[in-house]
């Protein structure tokens, strides 16, 4: 055992990172990826949600679901409709052709899910999630996001100060000079 398999985070990151290459396996040959996939299933249970809110339950970012939509659309796997009064938001459905591809993807999935569930009894699995969601807990402030607040400053990012505006103007003063000069040589 290594001094990595020791550490906790590893261990959780390591399973996920297993799970996830599974799942994209079983995807790929469907022409899906694992973004995709969950945005899919969400959209399926929740018609008409926005992107914001799909992006916060799959966990990605505003900006990756943005492009996991847009590839969505263009497979023509999903509709997205402007909502009167609600200024740029968008409500997204799934098309018929979606809803055909998510049931053979789901299936597959959960065969792969099954093979993590299958070493769990009932009861331990309930464990598990109960243990999981003690651990995120610990990085939560209230709202399901880091609590930055709370780094000692030697752990925050150093901010770089702004850059001086003095190159641009070294060339006008030398420029000036060298008139001075001239004006003083004709004197």
């Amino acid at each position: 055992m290594t001094a990595m398999d020791d550490r906790l985070g590893h261990v959780v990151k390591s399973l996920e990172q297993e799970l996830s290459g599974a799942k994209d396996a079983v995807l790929r040959p469907m022409g899906l990826t694992v973004p995709q996939y969950s945005a899919l299933l969400v959209i399926a249970e929740t018609p008409g949600i926005s992107g914001a809110e799909l992006a916060r339950q799959c966990l990605v970012t505003p900006q990756t679901m943005t492009t996991v939509l847009g590839n969505l659309t263009v497979k023509g796997l999903i509709e997205r409709r402007t909502v009167p009064g609600q200024g740029r938001a968008m409500e997204t459905t799934i098309t018929r052709t979606g809803k055909t591809l998510l049931a053979r993807a789901d299936k597959k999935v959960e065969e792969v899910e099954g093979l993590l569930s299958g070493q769990l009894s009932k009861a331990d699995q309930a464990t598990l999630r109960k243990l999981l969601e003690k651990c995120r807990a610990a990085f939560a402030d209230g709202k399901g996001t880091f609590a930055q607040a709370e780094a000692p400053a030697a752990a925050r990012p150093a901010r770089k100060a702004p850059a001086k505006k003095v190159a641009a103007t070294r060339p006008a003063k030398k420029a000036a000079t060298k008139k001075t000069a001239a004006r003083a040589k004709k004197k």
